[in-house]
């Protein structure tokens, strides 16, 4: 006889063999969280599933098609307020896990789509674990990302089931896996392809349900390495020696592999380790900034964010046909991933020849993408065949959008947008990828000023999330708001910026740039500057991005902000040498450093010998955790962010702080340049600019808007108490 009970989270069933099925569908949601009501009522059907002897078997799967569960709700997260409440919640989902793993019965987690976090410490805490073989499928634990450690019994349950190496790879990267890879290390004890996946979970339920148990895949020396105390004790070592230089800016990395060392010991105290380390870890100023990123990206993914009339959705179409001009290295990248997301994509060249180079830099960026994802070359082919290039001038007439990408001149890109706007149907929107020109000069030369943007993607295409989408004066609500679809279509993280010379990264970005290059030009050496921009958190320095963008490309970008930034003359003058010698970068082979077959090798120091040039150029100032290097470099960057910010290129601070994290790399940990400001003291940055100033220039003065700051004492975050403030003056 089948039982059955509703609650406002999941549906409780008990079938005839006494198999107790708990399906998770929490409603107004598009996927599966887990929230202290969640929590309540799972620990109460967990009481009822104890106190009933006659269940022989316990399924946790759930009932949404958008997958198993996406973890624990962040925003709760979050607004914990105190030590005493972040001990409480870890304790009741520690323990509650606790007793599914202590079930009599055998307990198995049915899994598809997101299984991450708290959803995967759910799933581990059962003693069986089945995965659907699609892409949608993944299991992680993330939290590594916002600052945090898993926290309900992950870092202590996951070794134990995959082994300390995998544990440790997973939990130390927050990187997910898919069902496959999930199987091959063990996570799950079976992956089941899509066409089979109702039979070959009832099969598998069938046999558990017998008592049968499914065989383990993995090496006997893996078996014995992992269990051994010398192996583990090696992998711990191999790990602590791979964070060293992170763990100042991400605490979170040792808080891990604390955990991960105590779960070793197979006893209690590993979980109170692991509990201890969260509660510490929440109340870090690493933490919140990295939660404000993560609300950040929510916000900039919500289409109403940018798009105040609710009107404006119901009058927009959907992009389907997307028409690119050009098929160079931005284009055929925009290309590969409009088609890779479901569009199909139309690539217009100039002739034969730059057709056939075309299809070459697809092709290659396909079988690129294949060999990451291990693809058989049946699902290449079929990526492949959703791109047409040729060079047929009504290719783009029936296009949705049109993207133009050719070479960085006006007169260039002027004649192309004059061509597609007689050319292409009159509802199309016609963008341009430029990362300097503008946007408005080029609608100019089109009858649609209302449907022409800016789209600037960032190289590598498939790498970088960010993409500023660019609003002319003219440009529509309903343009902005297709085209912000657009990117979330394409996984992309978008920003709308105004269009002003540079935008916002680009503008925000090179005074920075500037400044290392004049910092060459004293006499500094290379690997000094970008040495230390790494210690502040970049993933690489000035001089080292500047040779991977290109010194031309860099050239281009510097001449057009020339009328924003004061004193850029040298800087672009130096740049124009470089670029008409031929030293262009990376791609030359010389910039600032030697390259050979790609790789860095030595500094190209041509100015002074980079002898004779003081690393402590600033030793009156205001202490704000900064060197005197890195403070010379960085202040001009979070100058122009507040200056960016009084002049509306971007309005909300967390977008500006957000693209520039994400376009630059600008130091997660820091939160960002206007981050930056409210955790040094607008009071300190002023004093410290003037103080720049006094010594390097004009270029140095501070923004009006910083002194009003400094004046009233005003931030542009954290008006109220945090969350963070609250804890650590709770303890």
């Amino acid at each position: 006889m089948m039982t059955s009970k509703s609650y406002e989270n999941f549906q409780f069933d008990v079938d005839e063999r006494n198999i107790a099925t708990i399906s998770l569908n929490v409603p107004n949601r598009p996927v599966n969280i887990l929230n202290e009501t969640v929590i309540s009522e799972l620990d109460a059907i967990v009481r009822e599933i104890e106190k009933d002897a006659s269940i022989q078997l316990s399924i946790f799967q759930s009932g949404k098609e958008s997958g198993f569960l996406a973890g624990a709700d962040v925003h709760a997260i979050a607004e914990i307020g105190s030590a005493a409440e972040a001990i409480r919640v870890i304790e009741t989902g520690q323990n509650l896990f606790q007793r599914i793993a202590w079930l009599p019965m055998p307990t198995i987690a049915i899994i598809h789509g997101p299984c991450m976090g708290g959803g995967l410490e759910l799933a581990l805490s059962c003693d069986f674990r089945v995965a659907r073989d699609n892409i949608s499928t993944k299991l992680g634990l993330p939290e590594i990302k916002l600052g945090l450690i898993p926290g309900w019994g992950g870092t202590q349950r996951l070794p134990e089931l995959v082994g300390v190496r995998d544990a440790l790879s997973m939990i130390l990267t927050g990187k997910h896996v898919s069902a496959v890879e999930a199987h091959k290390m063990n996570l799950v004890d079976a992956a089941i392809t899509p066409e089979n996946w109702a039979h070959g979970t009832a099969s598998f339920i069938d046999a558990i349900y017998r008592g049968d148990s499914p065989k383990k895949s993995g090496s006997g020396w893996r078996k014995i390495c992992e269990n051994s105390r010398l192996g583990r004790h090696f992998f711990l070592k191999m790990a602590a020696r791979s964070i060293r230089g992170k763990q100042s800016q991400y605490p979170a990395l040792g808080s891990a592999l604390r955990c991960i060392h105590a779960s070793c010991k197979r006893s209690p105290e590993g979980y109170a380790t692991e509990r201890n380390e969260f509660v510490g870890l929440l109340g870090s100023q690493t933490c919140r900034h990295l939660l404000d990123l993560f609300f950040a990206r929510e916000r900039a993914r919500n289409l109403h964010t940018w798009s105040e009339k609710t009107d404006v959705a119901s009058q927009t179409k959907p992009i389907q046909k997307v028409g690119i001009v050009g098929a160079g290295s931005m284009g055929a990248g925009i290309g590969q991933l409009a088609a890779l997301r479901g569009f199909e994509v139309l690539i217009r060249e100039i002739n034969p020849n730059s057709v056939t180079a075309g299809e070459q830099r697809i092709n290659q960026l396909i079988q690129q993408l294949a060999n990451r994802k291990k693809w058989a070359t049946g699902k290449a082919n079929q990526l492949r065949s959703k791109i047409t290039i040729n060079c047929n001038e009504s290719l783009l007439d029936d296009c949705d959008l049109v993207i133009e990408a050719v070479i960085e001149r006006e007169d260039v890109k002027q004649n192309v947008f004059a061509d597609l706007d007689l050319r292409v149907k009159k509802p199309a929107i016609l963008t341009t990828n430029t990362s300097s020109l503008s946007v408005e000069r080029m609608s100019d030369a089109t009858s649609r000023k209302n449907q022409v943007a800016g789209l600037h993607f960032f190289n590598p295409v498939h790498r970088m999330e960010l993409v500023e989408v660019v609003q002319a004066s003219e440009t529509s609500d309903r343009t902005i708001h297709q085209l912000v679809s657009f990117v979330k279509a394409l996984g992309k993280t978008p920003i709308v910026t105004s269009d002003t010379p540079g935008f916002l990264v680009n503008r925000v970005l090179f005074p920075y740039l500037g400044e290392a290059i004049r910092m060459m030009q004293e006499g500094a050496n290379p690997q000094i500057v970008d040495s230390e921009i790494r210690r502040f958190g970049m993933p690489m320095g000035p001089l080292e991005l500047l040779d991977q963008v290109g010194l031309d490309i860099a050239y281009h970008v510097a001449s057009s902000l020339k009328q924003v930034l004061p004193e850029t003359e040298a800087v672009v003058d130096y740049l124009g040498t470089l670029t008409n010698e031929g030293r262009l970068g990376k791609k030359s082979n010389m910039g600032f450093y030697h390259y050979q077959n790609g790789k860095r090798g030595k500094p190209v120091i041509s100015v002074a010998g980079g002898r004779g040039w003081s690393t402590n150029q600033d030793t009156a100032h205001i202490e704000d955790g900064l060197t005197s290097i890195q403070r010379r470099l960085i202040y001009p960057m979070i100058a122009e962010a507040v200056r960016c910010h009084s002049e509306g290129v971007v309005h909300e601070p967390w977008a500006i702080d957000l693209g520039m994290v994400l376009g630059t790399g600008f130091a997660p940990h820091r939160g960002g340049p206007l981050h930056l400001i409210d955790t040094i003291g607008a009071h300190h940055v002023l004093s410290n600019m003037l103080r720049l100033r006094d010594r390097h220039g004009q270029r140095f003065t501070p923004p009006k808007a910083l002194a009003n700051m400094s004046a009233t004492g005003n931030k542009f975050f954290c008006c109220e108490e945090t969350a963070t403030e609250k804890m650590v003056n709770s303890e």
